[in-house]
């Protein structure tokens, strides 16, 4: 998308070692529970693990930004003068997995069904695709809406194929425990339902030759096992039932691995380092609620976290506090803005509240406190701009201009987010504020959160090297009140808005960095979330029958890459089998 591809001519990529044995069972966990295969809609809870299942046009690679290579795709043609259209020209040796031919019938039935039938932020994140159409059976061709969206061939590329034929008699848009058919390197082999699934190589797989799978997918089997609570599945690893962990907890990888495994070498721990964005994560205001509409009020409540205690206090000083919806990236917007971010600002500015225009153009800073657990400069602070939103106190609570008093509800579904939501209810109290959590089963937060019944929730929006169309369903006017939607905020701003579609028709590098980082000194200014803490890298154990290439990818864990020392599997389940 914006330079040369190194890999091209390599016959495989860097990191991956092409002589990795094959062989045994890689195993993980999962929270919660699932009810659906089918992850493109909105009904239901999909189990984790179905894109193994079915081939995309092309494979992104995991050291380079914006570049992808052809897997389902053998060629592309394209017009470099004229990007309102791209055609794809399917490997003639593509097959699903009951060996009938990957066609381009299936790639128009793919997309047709997305657009209409799939989640409201895939609906948003396709919906420049203006024609899809099938040439020949091996060939097809897309049509855009406008010529700006340099990103979407590299959307579309990385769209799982569905085959029409297997869907020809089933509804599309209904909850399903039936495996779909794909044209991937895995086949279901086993569900439990809820509780675990199964994958299986497919030794037919019709794309184990290609230079792109080379030294992938070395594992015979791939497992998910779910756990309804996350202490669970903790003492899960900890025994063996399931051999390969991404830490979330930092109270666990600082207490937590002491046992017997880990003493004897068996289990590594290990951190491993990438230069991608840190997700951003916060307590989103649900701006739908006409309390949060008030910056005054949404810079209060702001004013009321207090990381540096929780930081030191409850998460073991391990964490960061994001400062940045791009944070640890070259997207990160940092200090004044820049001549070139000012490009983009200026003619915005004057349809922004002065405060808003004063924390653009300042060197915003998430609020800070001395550590000590009483905030009081802060809580000052913030009882100020609440008085100034029209809030009056009587008897010590908060009240609005009608007489109502100010309350706010948590909503969860994960108990472990107590820590982090109570401490800060205890401030808003002091403040005048009644606020309480309640944490439900996650079928119920999903269709709480699918309505935005809820006042205030801790959401994570992910983020990528290349922001693109996705930035509009987390952000954007046009999906704020869809079911469903991505942006929990429910922001409806013009200037995000247009700063939004000038990104996405962003031609070259510099002006995705530049677009990034006036996005992100609005996004803060308007103070939409209150932004949590993120960690550098990658937190994982795993058992040690584990190897991985010597070169790791720069934006990714690469877990694809790894295999299973025979040797080693053999030794850890004798252990795992006399405990």
């Amino acid at each position: 998308m914006n330079g040369t591809p190194l890999h091209a001519k390599e016959s495989f990529f860097p990191y991956a070692n092409p002589n990795a044995p094959k062989g045994g069972t890689f195993s993980t966990m999962a929270q919660g529970t699932f009810d659906s295969l089918n992850a493109l809609i909105s009904k239901g809870t999909a189990v984790n693990g179905t894109a193994y299942l079915s081939d995309s046009l092309l494979v992104s690679s995991l050291d380079e930004p914006s570049v992808a290579y052809g897997l389902l795709a053998d060629k592309i043609t394209q017009d470099t003068e004229d990007p309102s259209w791209i055609i794809f020209h399917i490997h003639p040796n593509a097959r699903f997995s009951n060996q009938l031919p990957v066609t381009a019938d299936d790639v128009v039935f793919t997309f047709e069904t997305i657009l209409t039938q799939a989640v409201p932020g895939l609906r948003s994140y396709y919906g420049d695709i203006k024609k899809i159409t099938a040439l020949d059976q091996n060939t097809v061709r897309f049509d855009f809406k406008n010529k700006q969206n340099r990103k979407i061939p590299f959307a579309i590329g990385q769209m799982s194929i569905l085959s029409r034929q297997d869907w020809k008699n089933r509804s599309f848009d209904q909850v399903t425990m039936t495996p779909p058919l794909g044209s991937g390197p895995y086949i279901v082999e086993s569900i439990d339902a809820g509780r675990s699934i199964i994958y299986k190589r497919n030794p037919q797989y019709w794309g184990r030759d290609l230079p792109v799978n080379q030294g992938k997918y070395n594992f015979d089997r791939i497992k998910y096992l779910y756990y309804r609570d996350l202490d669970t599945a903790f003492q899960g690893f900890k025994v063996g039932q399931y051999t390969f962990r991404l830490e979330k907890s930092e109270r666990s990888w600082v207490r937590g691995y002491d046992f017997p495994a880990i003493k004897n070498g068996l289990v590594i721990k290990q951190v491993l380092p990438n230069r991608n964005p840190v997700t951003m994560s916060g307590l989103v205001f649900n701006l739908r609620q006409s309390k949060f509409q008030d910056i005054n009020v949404r810079q209060a409540l702001t004013l009321a976290f207090d990381f540096e205690w929780l930081n030191k206090s409850v998460l073991n000083g391990q964490y960061t506090r994001l400062q940045s919806y791009f944070f640890n990236s070259e997207l990160e917007a940092k200090g004044l803005p820049t001549e070139a971010e000012l490009v983009y600002l200026r003619p915005l500015l004057p349809h922004l509240p002065n405060a808003v225009q004063q924390g653009i153009l300042t060197a915003w800073q998430a609020p800070m406190s001395d550590g000590q657990g009483f905030n009081r400069d802060n809580l000052l602070k913030a009882r100020q701009l609440l008085l100034n939103a029209g809030y009056r106190y009587v008897n010590g609570h908060l009240f609005d201009a009608h007489g109502q008093p100010f309350k706010i509800g948590f909503l969860s579904n994960d108990e472990s987010q107590q820590r982090i939501i109570l401490p800060f209810i205890r401030n808003l109290g002091k403040l005048g504020i009644s606020a309480s959590l309640r944490v439900v089963d996650i079928p119920q937060y999903i269709e709480r959160t699918r309505r935005f019944d809820y006042d205030m929730i801790m959401d994570t929006f992910p983020q990528t090297l290349t922001p693109s169309s996705e930035q509009q369903g987390y952000w954007g006017s046009q999906v704020a009140e869809q079911p469903g939607s991505l942006n929990t905020a429910g922001i409806q701003n013009p200037v995000v808005d247009m700063l939004l579609k000038q990104l996405v028709v962003a031609k070259d590098r510099r002006s995705i960095i530049d677009l990034s980082r006036a996005l992100d000194r609005v996004l803060r200014a308007e103070f939409y979330m209150i932004p949590l803490y993120g960690f550098v890298g990658n937190r994982v154990a795993y058992w040690n029958q584990y190897q991985m290439p010597k070169q790791r990818p720069l934006y990714d864990i690469g877990v694809d890459y790894w295999w299973i020392d025979a040797k080693a599997e053999q030794k850890i389940n004798q252990y795992i089998g006399s405990q």
